[in-house]
């Protein structure tokens, strides 16, 4: 038996590994998992916080019935749940036909500003007509931009997500990208 000491002290991969076999294992990856994955929920959902549980929960189990399928490919498991919640996300989407808006930061803002080399000189209203054009983005294209560049995932962690190529996720990105940018300019 494994004692709840031991599971702490376990890297990911070798916990991933003992959760296959053991509940309290899996407990162990849903404590060092929940808060990035109910943030990523609360994020998509409008800040609706007991959707995001609810969703989250939904996310944890079913993960817990996957879990014996699951293998490492070599990037963090919070990444496959993002997945399982992006997915169970997009169900509660098309079930209800609701549309959130996802609250964006400033700083997020103006790195994503950074990358794209908008001028600081009229910063201020780029800022507010890049903010506009994020909000009139269709959610996927939204979720790309927010995945990369205000949760920092790398291209290979959302191709994981959305079942695509790395190669794929960085086309999707740039398009949505010049778009963008063809707006603002």
């Amino acid at each position: 038996m494994i004692k709840k000491r031991k599971l702490t002290q376990l890297t990911e991969s070798q916990l991933i590994e003992t959760a296959k076999q053991s509940e309290k294992a899996f407990g162990e990856l849903y404590k060092r998992n929940f808060d990035k994955i109910f943030r990523f929920a609360f994020k998509r959902l409008g800040g609706n916080e007991a959707l995001a549980g609810d969703i989250t929960q939904q996310t944890f189990i079913k993960a817990f019935a996957a879990i014996g399928k699951y293998e490492d490919k070599g990037y963090a498991f919070s990444t496959w749940l993002i997945r399982i919640a992006q997915n169970e996300i997009n169900q509660f989407f098309r079930k209800n036909k609701k549309v959130y808006t996802v609250e964006v930061e400033e700083k997020h803002v103006v790195s994503f500003m950074d990358f794209m080399d908008i001028d600081e000189s009229d910063n201020q209203d780029k800022q507010e007509q890049l903010v506009e054009i994020l909000n009139n983005l269709k959610q996927e294209y939204l979720d790309l931009i927010e995945l990369r560049f205000f949760q920092q995932k790398s291209f290979r962690e959302i191709a994981s997500i959305y079942a695509i190529s790395e190669a794929n996720a960085k086309m999707r990105l740039y398009r949505i990208i010049e778009k963008i940018k063809k707006e603002v300019y």
